[in-house]
């Protein structure tokens, strides 16, 4: 099976183009399971790990988002902690979102990074300049994905991608050092 992109840079070369990374939220930021309360309550786990390497990239001057099919208060109040730059909800053409972000920020598509596990991400990471996949993606979707993390959806994937990006830009052992010296 062929991939409907053409790459145009290799790997590490555009991981130091990315200045925007945006995600799905049921199956990347989470683990995809939604509890549902009797009153109609809804529960999501979000992974820490995740979370802190948001904030690391925020603090680098980068910007993050979320587009996702649903709405959901636990995902708004996620986005709120974390200070998300976007976050689009009930989203069915995340392709069209993607490139009203990218036009409004005065980025070019092949300046963001997207994380998706599913179908309805496919049009949006074809046209990213990085479609990433958490472990637990759809396995249908390999072949269009420019690199399939190790770690599951909820449990670093996200993070995982923070991490290789910003080592590729050169970044991390300034973080680490950051880090290690805030005493």
């Amino acid at each position: 099976m062929t991939t409907s992109k053409v790459k145009a840079l290799p790997f590490k070369e555009a991981c130091k183009n990315i200045k925007m990374l945006l995600f799905d939220c049921d199956g990347v930021l989470t683990d995809g399971r939604i509890v549902l309360g009797s009153s109609g309550s809804e529960m999501k786990f979000f992974y820490t790990c995740d979370g802190l390497g948001l904030k690391i990239w925020r603090d680098c001057g980068f910007t993050s988002g979320c587009i996702t099919g649903r709405s959901s208060e636990p995902l708004e109040k996620r986005a709120y902690e974390l200070k998300f730059d976007e976050l689009h909800m009930d989203i069915q053409n995340k392709a069209a979102v993607m490139t009203e972000i990218a036009k409004r920020r005065g980025l070019e598509l092949s300046e963001i990074a997207f994380i998706g596990d599913d179908l309805n991400d496919l049009a949006a990471g074809s046209i990213a300049g990085l479609f990433f996949l958490p472990a637990n993606a759809n396995r249908r979707m390999v072949p269009y994905a420019d690199y399939v993390l190790k770690e599951r959806g909820g449990h670093g994937a996200v993070r995982e991608a923070i991490d290789l990006i910003l080592e590729h830009k050169g970044l991390w052992n300034e973080i680490e050092l950051k880090y290690l010296n805030n005493r």
